[in-house]
């Protein structure tokens, strides 16, 4: 397995742009706080959120690639499950999400998505008691509407035993960190 050292210079080498490695290391974040509580492999979780955009640029806009192209590049420096949530991650692909670090990543990548949207907005400081209501209330406001596809993915956090409040709880801590990543958008 690779380490984070070696991880951050793959994303170097193939991400050019700044905001998207921003995101990444934010996924990565948000999966090492969800493997610490759920008891899995952190450092496995926090790399799998950090190489999930790992072909963003090369994929050149052509989604039903994306995550595919990543998985190839990295046979070999992840784990088989790694490699499948890296695949299932964006449902353009047609991979299945079939177990809990997929459904997890689906969730942290829309997670970090969200949270850009909001730090865009300047609302991030406002949010100190993200809880589930206000969560659903800000998709219905016009803005989130066309992002509507985002609170679904974020809500699949409940199909890994982390309730929605929980996950947002989580999240919102990650992106408060003093010393967290700045949270990019893709």
């Amino acid at each position: 397995m690779l380490t984070k050292a070696e991880a951050i210079r793959l994303l170097r080498r193939h991400l050019k742009s700044a905001e998207v490695r921003k995101h990444s290391m934010a996924v990565a974040e948000v999966m090492e706080e969800v493997a610490g509580r759920l008891r899995m492999n952190t450092e496995e979780w926090q790399l799998c959120g950090l190489l999930h955009d790992l072909d963003y640029e090369k994929i050149q806009g052509d989604m039903s690639k994306h995550g595919l192209v990543a998985a190839e590049l990295l046979e070999g420096f992840l784990s088989k499950d790694c490699l499948h949530a890296i695949r299932a991650h964006d449902h353009r692909t047609g991979v299945t999400p079939r177990n809990i670090i997929d459904k997890a990543l689906i969730a942290s990548d829309a997670v970090a998505t969200f949270f850009s949207e909001l730090v865009e907005r300047g609302q991030i400081g406002q949010l100190a008691e993200l809880d589930s209501n206000m969560f659903r209330r800000i998709f219905e406001e016009k803005p989130f509407r066309k992002l509507g596809y985002l609170r679904n993915r974020i809500e699949i956090c409940r199909e890994i035993g982390v309730p929605l409040d929980d996950f947002l709880s989580l999240a919102h801590e990650v992106f408060e960190k003093k010393d967290a990543p700045s949270i990019g958008r893709r």
